[in-house]
């Protein structure tokens, strides 16, 4: 009997001892089953190809008859009494009515203020305008003399005749649309997309790679060739650093800058943007003048009055090029709210888009043109699959060559770069080479210009931070591994280090929403759930709980984090303790 109870305690000590092992084993130093060997971060990259922008696993998220045809002129907030065409000003003036104008500018010290001009009474029409920008409104001039109609007006101001005209030369133009993914380029611009490839044969990248989780931190690679890291402070002015438009305007070009959706622009969401005016013409000053306006309040979603918005913001561009033709010049349009917050959104601006480029060919035919994005969309329910997970990280990105360049030597190397793994970096040399200023007179060593031959490389080497990369097979794992929980585990507990916890919720993980293994099996890549905010992020993170770059907040969080003022990065994790219930 004893010996039974021996031989009893020896096994269960064993079976004990064995299971202790394996569960050691399968959480720390495991690879759960996957069917195809993952490939490296430093393994080179070698003919990207995007995923099939009509994969029948995410036709889903495709409903394009819940976008409605943009019609501003349903809602009828007014009627259109006024324009300004050739700086002369025109109104539909009729009896019992009184109109003012002013102009504005930006303020001298403020991004966000403006500087207003004394109303003047409009008695002649038509009227000369000698400024930018200007308001009108009108009123009954009988009792009780209400406000029956309110504008704004822009319009590119030409150099004044005695003024010395540069040289002759090649123009550049970039259109940037925010959240617009390479694959959803090709489903919702299709009509923009055959202008470009058919009448100005441009150049489609099928591997550009973001370097950043947010649009500021993409575009500090390609405006300013540097990570979002690298500027000593993000809060405060940054007249002082060097953006691409300060290389143009040196090298004798006109330049423009304009960004809707001011409230995010770029450089002023949580930070100051320019004391002084950053480019030749600023588009933000009429937009401040906008956006929150009586009449911006009352009109239909994405419309001012009867007026298209992003239509506004091409007719201002449109104005730029042609006019001063004698002089170079560098256009660029950043059009955020009409793709930031929906998928399929973006399809609205596909007719005025194709338009524009149609109309404008001519005045185009010595412009290199840019048509691109900052990255996919990151919010929608699409990100959730594993093709939205890699549609964004890959930004639509295309570009045409001067009408006389085309077939030449330069045009038939960007059509050999078109399959490389290329990045925003690649980009800002690009513009560099382009600004006729020579890139390698410059400080910065990332990328290599576009206009040369790119070799195949890696995303380590063309310094693509490891969780954008888009090199590496990622197999699923199994999200119910002792190793998966424990890592997901390990996030939770980073936020909850990072959060300003008398602002912040404290977070516990709710689920566990996808798995991957990346690099070799050494890292995972891990989507999670917490509560109580219901926020998801995605995280890599490798066998000890180590997260390597950014944590990826991956569905919207409006103003959950509205308690956080000054702090990007916090903003995505936060859950303000307001909010609980």
């Amino acid at each position: 009997m004893m010996y039974n109870v021996t031989k009893l305690t020896i096994f269960a000590f064993l079976a004990f001892f064995l299971y202790f092992i394996f569960l050691i084993y399968d959480t720390f130093l495991s690879v759960p089953y996957f069917i195809s060997e993952p490939q490296n971060y430093i393994k080179i990259c070698k003919g990207i190809q995007p995923p099939d922008p009509w994969d029948k696993s995410i036709l889903k998220y495709h409903d394009f008859s819940e976008i409605e045809p943009l019609n501003c002129s349903k809602s009828r907030v007014q009627p259109e009494l006024s324009y300004l065409e050739n700086g002369f000003l025109y109104l539909n003036l009729t009896e019992n009515i009184e109109c003012l104008y002013r102009s504005y500018e930006k303020s001298k010290k403020d991004d966000d203020k403006l500087n207003y001009s004394e109303w003047y009474s409009i008695s002649t029409i038509p009227i000369k305008i000698m400024d930018e920008f200007i308001e009108i409104e009108c009123r009954k001039t009988t009792f009780p003399r209400s406000k029956i109609y309110s504008n704004n007006h822009f319009q590119i101001l030409k150099k004044p005749e005695n003024e010395k005209s540069e040289e002759i030369g090649e123009s550049v133009l970039i259109i940037v649309l925010d959240s617009v993914s390479h694959s959803n380029f090709i489903r919702n611009m299709n009509k923009t997309l055959k202008v470009l490839t058919e009448n100005y044969k441009t150049h489609i990248f099928n591997g550009m790679t973001k370097v950043g989780d947010n649009s500021f931190e993409n575009a500090a690679a390609f405006f300013a060739g540097k990570n979002s890291s690298e500027f000593p402070t993000k809060h405060g002015f940054f007249d002082e650093y060097q953006m691409i438009w300060d290389i143009y305007k040196n090298q004798g070009f006109s330049t423009l800058y304009a960004e809707d959706y001011p409230q995010f622009n770029l450089f002023n969401y949580l930070a100051k943007g320019f004391k002084k005016k950053p480019v030749d013409h600023y588009f933000r000053p009429f937009w401040l003048n906008v956006y929150g306006s009586n009449i911006h309040r009352r009109s239909r979603y994405l419309c001012y009055g009867n007026q298209k918005m992003h239509q506004l913001q091409i007719s201002y561009i449109s104005q730029f090029i042609s006019s001063s033709k004698n002089r170079k010049k560098l256009g660029i349009g950043w059009f955020t709210e009409l793709g930031h917050d929906w998928l399929n959104q973006i399809r609205l601006g596909d007719q005025d888009f194709s338009h524009f480029f149609r109309e404008n060919q001519k005045n185009l035919e010595n412009y290199w043109i840019i048509v691109m994005a900052d990255h996919g969309h990151r919010f929608d329910r699409i990100r959730k699959t594993k093709i939205g997970r890699i549609e964004e990280r890959l930004p639509f990105f295309s570009i045409s060559v001067p009408k006389q360049k085309r077939g030449s030597d330069v045009d038939r190397i960007l059509g050999d770069n078109q399959n490389k793994l290329v990045s925003f970096w690649d980009v800002h040399k690009t513009l560099i080479d382009l600004s006729g200023f020579s890139s390698s007179k410059t400080e910065y060593s990332r990328g290599i210009s576009l206009l040369t031959s790119i070799p195949d490389r890696s995303c380590q080497q063309s310094d693509i931070p490891e969780e954008f990369c888009v090199c590496q097979d990622e197999p699923e794992l199994s999200i119910n591994s002792p190793t998966i929980l424990f890592l997901a585990e390990k996030i939770v507990e980073f936020i909850n280090e990072k959060i300003d916890r008398t602002k912040c919720a404290e977070m516990s993980l709710s689920q566990i929403l996808s798995a991957t293994i990346v690099e070799e099996h050494r890292k995972y890549r891990i989507g999670i759930e917490v509560r109580p905010s219901n926020a998801q992020f995605e995280a890599v993170i490798d066998k000890n709980g180590k997260i390597f770059g950014d944590i990826n907040r991956i569905n919207k969080y409006g103003n959950q984090s509205i308690c956080i003022k000054d702090n990007q990065f916090l903003r995505k994790l936060c859950f303000c303790l307001q909010f609980l219930v």
